[in-house]
């Protein structure tokens, strides 16, 4: 058995709220080949109790991993990047920058060009995205994928396709 390197994904809030709401989160522990990392400054950006909890005992169970910005220059990009952007937002493009880590988001305008800038295109990671790399790694079927899509543009997450059967 030979050990895959595992890819690490910081991820911020808007897309932990996705998966609270079609009740996927634990999703993100069980794709094959990814490790996915919460900086400490989305998990206080996570305020409601019910979704509290579910961060809760996501970490404790290792769905998810609590990571700290402790670098001298992440904490300087940090600083510049929490100029323009939420603190959220700012500590998970600042992680992903300094270790080399994709970004999960589904923040647009000032967030993703600079996200773009600083990482380029190949290290950035949206729900769809997420719900597409489930269906491939046989985690999730296409119709739960297009049930979680309906979920969430009931509350007002639009997806720009009819299905997920579309980007296969």
């Amino acid at each position: 058995m030979t050990n895959v390197p595992l890819v690490s994904v910081v991820t911020d809030t808007s897309i932990l709220i996705n998966l609270f709401h079609t009740g996927h989160l634990n999703l993100l522990g069980q794709l094959p080949g990814f490790h996915f990392v919460i900086p400490d400054e989305v998990i206080s950006e996570v305020t409601q109790a019910e979704q509290v909890s579910l961060v809760e005992d996501a970490l404790s169970r290792g769905v998810i991993f609590r990571e700290s910005i402790a670098d001298p220059e992440e904490l300087e990009i940090f600083g510049d990047l929490s100029q323009i952007l939420g603190i959220g937002e700012a500590a998970c493009l600042a992680l992903a920058q300094s270790r080399g880590w994709i970004v999960a988001s589904d923040e647009r305008r000032v967030f993703l060009r600079e996200a773009q800038s600083r990482l380029g295109s190949g290290r950035i990671l949206n729900t769809p995205g997420l719900y597409l790399l489930c269906i491939r790694g046989g985690l999730i079927t296409v119709e739960d994928a297009d049930a979680a899509k309906a979920t969430l543009e009931q509350r007002r997450f639009r997806m720009v396709f009819a299905s997920f059967r579309d980007l296969l």
